[in-house]
């Protein structure tokens, strides 16, 4: 009968030992957390040296442009970068210059917008708005349009300010 009995003993040892180890909340908490993900990608999408703006305000903004919509012609009090994360922008200057990051083209030199031109600015790219540069954007697509915005005004300045005006040929 010692026989029988020390064998199961060690058993039963062996499997509370193993369902504490194995069914612990540190072991379950362990198993249940999820692997590092393997690639962090991180890149600038547009850069400027802005104005310096008194009282300045820092902001980070989404814009949802639905199709067939468009923005007022307007310009804004400080330096604006806009980065289109869906759809398509066409984007019309109408005074100033407007630098465009082509995301098909991350390395290279971004392209000037001059006054009159219209360009469609697409997923990747971004567009960097100076002070006091007139412009204008619309979705002629059939998909919303998204465009993230970082700003950076005067304190309580408006968002935009409208103007009349009409393309340079």
């Amino acid at each position: 009968m010692t026989k029988l009995v020390i064998p199961a003993l060690a058993a039963t040892i062996l499997v509370s030992a193993w369902s504490a180890v194995s069914f612990s909340p540190a072991s379950r908490a362990h198993q249940a957390t999820p692997a590092a993900p393997a690639v962090i990608a991180s890149e600038v999408l547009g850069r400027a040296t802005p104005a310096v703006a008194d009282h300045a305000e820092l902001a980070l903004g989404r814009v949802t442009i639905m199709p067939g919509a468009e923005i007022p012609i307007h310009y804004h009090a400080g330096a604006q970068i806009g980065a289109v994360v869906q759809g398509e922008l066409t984007y019309t200057v109408f005074s100033g210059e407007i630098a465009w990051h082509r995301g098909d083209h991350p390395d290279a030199a971004p392209t000037i917008i001059e006054p009159g031109q219209t360009v469609v600015v697409r997923v990747g790219d971004a567009l960097i708005e100076s002070p006091g540069s007139v412009h204008q954007g619309r979705n002629d697509g059939d998909e919303p349009l998204v465009i993230y915005l970082s700003t950076l005004f005067p304190a309580d300045a408006p968002r935009a300010i409208l103007v009349d005006a009409t393309p340079t040929p």
